[in-house]
């Protein structure tokens, strides 16, 4: 037989090596609890709620104690914030192991993450370009300044018929004076 060719029980076999039992095993235990511990959220007029919300949703990531949920619709991630204590709680009874202390939601088709961000650094980048920015268009303005004072005439006086329209138009106020 060809060596470059592999048989389907050759491939199955090369994918799954990898994985260990015991990982696949808490995994499965993890997913199960998810799914107990969703549907079992009720409302008093649907008993299916639950099922519904486990439905429109699918767990996307779990990091550092932070689990990422991702929704079918911006509806159901808020109808899931409205439970996230319930669903810490359950999770936190069926699965210790994976130390979960908080819940997120992002919307199926944004591209959110859970990645660790360094505060400091992303506020340094964000400070140099803002200042860039500001120096942008001080430059810019400045420009604008000069070019207004070569075009503007110093203490030239208004004409007649404007000074008698302002008149007018000052006489006519409704004042108290």
């Amino acid at each position: 037989m060809n060596k470059d060719v592999m048989n389907c029980s050759e491939m199955i076999l090369n994918t799954f090596s990898n994985i260990e039992k015991s990982t696949l095993e808490r995994n499965n235990k993890f997913y199960a609890s998810w799914k107990s511990v969703v549907t079992k959220i009720s409302k008093y007029n649907d008993k299916e709620f639950g099922q519904k919300l486990y439905d429109h949703s699918q767990i996307v990531d779990l990091k550092n104690g932070t689990l990422l949920v991702e929704t079918d619709h911006p509806g159901w991630s808020q109808m899931m914030q409205f439970y996230t204590k319930f669903i810490l709680k359950g999770l936190k009874m069926y699965v210790p192991e994976m130390n979960i202390t908080s819940i997120v939601f992002r919307v199926r088709g944004s591209n959110a993450t859970l990645i660790k961000v360094d505060y400091e650094d992303e506020l340094k980048k964000e400070t140099a370009r803002m200042n860039k920015k500001i120096q942008n268009e001080e430059s810019a303005f400045q420009k604008y300044e000069k070019n207004d004072e070569k075009n503007n005439v110093q203490n030239e006086e208004l004409p007649e018929s404007i000074k008698l329209m302002f008149d007018s138009m000052k006489e006519s106020r409704l004042t108290k004076e």
